[in-house]
């Protein structure tokens, strides 16, 4: 997918040494990306993108990464009731938006019952005390 390959370059150029999250497989094998956007914010000027990603090893798609500065912040915002077995996937019909503040929006879908979940994930670094905080703010289901 055309895409991916032009995600997996962004990656590359984003990701330092530091980097403790993409770095160590540097095929990106165990890793699918769905979305991405780039980060212009004048509040968080180093926050540069959000990627939302499927992580093959744990059969989870509910991901983001923050890459911040040198730094890449991976959270998983949906947890597989059952190890391995996939409870959630993005919706088809979600858009990664970036709507300021290091704040995000994407929707899941509860494969079970089919109900659509929307998520607002916010990030944020206090850079004092080397601190990140990740909020994550579960919204009324679509209908």
């Amino acid at each position: 997918m055309a895409r991916n390959k032009k995600v997996k370059t962004i990656l590359l150029s984003l990701l330092s040494t530091k980097d403790t999250t993409f770095k160590s497989d540097k095929d990106f094998s165990n890793y699918e990306i769905y979305d991405y956007v780039l980060v212009k914010d004048d509040k968080l000027p180093l926050l540069k993108a959000v990627i939302s990603f499927y992580d093959k090893e744990t059969n989870n798609s509910s991901n983001l990464a923050f890459i911040y500065d040198d730094l890449c912040r991976k959270i998983c915002f949906a947890v597989n009731e059952v190890e391995g077995v996939k409870t959630y996937e993005i919706d088809e019909n979600s858009l990664l938006t970036y709507v300021g503040n290091g704040a995000v929006t994407t929707s899941i879908r509860q494969i079970e019952n089919n109900v659509v979940l929307d998520y607002k994930i916010t990030f944020s670094y206090e850079e004092s005390t080397s601190t990140t905080t990740i909020k994550i703010d579960s919204e009324k289901p679509s209908n």
